[in-house]
């Protein structure tokens, strides 16, 4: 039986490879991704989050693509290779861990559960912060749950915990979970997670101000409707999260099959598992920014699979088989809908190069260049205009005065048009990626400032200052 079970183990290990690295290359570009692949390539190039560049996330994530992209290239596909290959990772950690705890029928179960999920295919194989905050806080997880404890892996648990957070700040709100698991040693995971935490300690020291506003105050200000209109947003996302929304149906579907599996599983064990109180928590977490999007919520995936596991050890009822069925059927029914089809609505990889070629065609060597998305200067010599590294600056710099806006390095919409209209920039790339105000309409500026449309690369225009 060991060889055999042996290959089953190597199979099962290949199978998110086998989802997350096609995924990985057909998937449409999500606008964030163009903020992430930038501050990668600044940090790279050693400027710092918040003292030299907006950045709207902790700071880990951009040293560790722009370590990766040091090694191969400014490649969008290098990129998003990066992020399949965090999914695969966290996927083959979830086997393995659920195998030793539960036995690998169940982790079989559970690694179907966690590849088939839309939410999980759909946002961590592009260029963002779940794929690797997920890792590493499932690492640190997997440390402390369900088997006696060494100080030595405790302090590595807490330092992965806070590595987590470096990467993305709502992942503090599972932290209690893992260190109420790790009480008995609590000193070393707290020495752990301290350690963890020293990227985010040292980028604060280094600018004060600049991190409390790109992680805090930005994200607070955001949305200004009011407590109620907050809340009913609130309830549109969870709407959509258990398909009972206008969008995300079979996404929905599935996380209402896995919230269902998850409430029967801690009502067979009279209890909460650690693994069930860290998706609650998680949970809690992601639905505290605002606006809240579902997107979020694939993070709550890995524990919540792991939580349900835990009330069926070693034996699948015949229930359950046919709800992770009906389960998966509904995650292969979404793969489509992950596929870049349209250069607006769902843009391609090859069209943002497309772009990109016209950008470093047309440029100098470290000219700064005005382009409404910095994705499409990533792979180029062009560099961004300065307080315009992120197209959601001008979003940030509406909630502030002119001198914070320049103390935070974010620029206004309006400073933005001045800038054409005083034709600073040479060459200015223009397509709105804003979904929400203020958008990017520099129709009329163009004109004021005498620029010339001389290429048009799939839905972005390019244009020469006149002259």
């Amino acid at each position: 039986m060991r060889p055999r079970l042996a290959w089953v183990d190597a199979a099962a290990l290949v199978v998110p490879a086998l989802v997350f690295v096609p995924l990985s290359l057909v998937r449409f570009v999500d606008g964030d991704e163009g903020v992430y692949a930038y501050a990668s390539r600044l940090a790279l190039h050693g400027n710092l989050p918040y003292r030299d560049f907006f950045y709207e996330q902790t700071p880990l994530l951009p040293y560790v693509y722009g370590a990766w992209i040091g090694i191969t290239g400014e490649s969008w596909y290098a990129l998003r290779i990066l992020s399949a290959l965090l999914a695969c990772a966290a996927g083959v950690l979830l086997y393995v861990h659920a195998a030793r705890r539960f036995g690998r029928r169940a982790a079989l179960l559970g690694l179907l559960l966690y590849v088939s999920s839309a939410l999980v295919f759909g946002f961590f194989v592009v260029v963002k912060t779940f794929a690797l905050a997920t890792l590493l806080l499932l690492a640190g997880f997997a440390l402390v749950d369900g088997r006696p404890r060494s100080a030595r892996a405790v302090f590595a648990a807490g330092a992965l915990a806070a590595l987590a957070v470096d990467v993305r700040l709502v992942f503090l709100a599972a932290v209690p979970a893992l260190a109420v698991a790790a009480r008995d040693r609590i000193a070393p995971f707290a020495g752990g997670f301290l350690a963890g935490l020293v990227p985010s300690i040292v980028l604060f020291a280094l600018a004060p101000r600049q991190f409390v506003f790109d992680n805090l105050g930005y994200h607070l200000a955001k949305d200004s409707g009011g407590l109620g209109d907050e809340l009913a947003q609130k309830a549109r996302t969870i709407e959509n999260l258990v398909g009972l929304g206008k969008a995300d149906h079979l996404a929905g579907l599935q996380v209402g099959l896995l919230l269902v599996a998850a409430v029967a599983a801690a009502v067979l064990l009279r209890r909460l598992p650690l693994a069930l109180w860290s998706a609650l928590l998680l949970a809690l977490g992601c639905l505290a920014p605002s606006p809240t999007y579902a997107q979020y919520f694939c993070v709550v995936v890995p524990f919540a699979v792991l939580g349900v596991l835990e009330a069926w050890p070693g034996r699948l009822p015949a229930v359950l088989v046919a709800a992770a069925s009906a389960y998966a059927l509904a995650g292969a029914l979404d793969v489509g809908r992950q596929r870049a089809w349209d250069p607006v609505a769902k843009p391609s990889i090859a069209s943002v190069q497309a772009v990109a070629r016209e950008v470093q065609r047309l440029s100098r060597p470290n000219e700064r260049v005005l382009s409404s998305w910095p994705g499409y200067l990533f792979g180029t010599h062009a560099r961004a205009e300065p307080g315009y590294t992120n197209h959601f600056a001008p979003a940030a710099a509406s909630k502030l005065s002119p001198a914070a806006a320049r103390r935070d390095l974010v620029v206004s919409e309006a400073e933005l048009e001045a800038r054409i209209r005083a034709r600073r920039p040479r060459i200015v790339v223009y397509r709105n990626w804003l979904t929400v105000e203020p958008f990017a309409r520099w129709d009329e500026a163009l004109r004021a400032g005498g620029y010339r449309r001389v290429a048009t690369a799939e839905s972005a225009g390019i244009y020469l200052r006149a002259g």
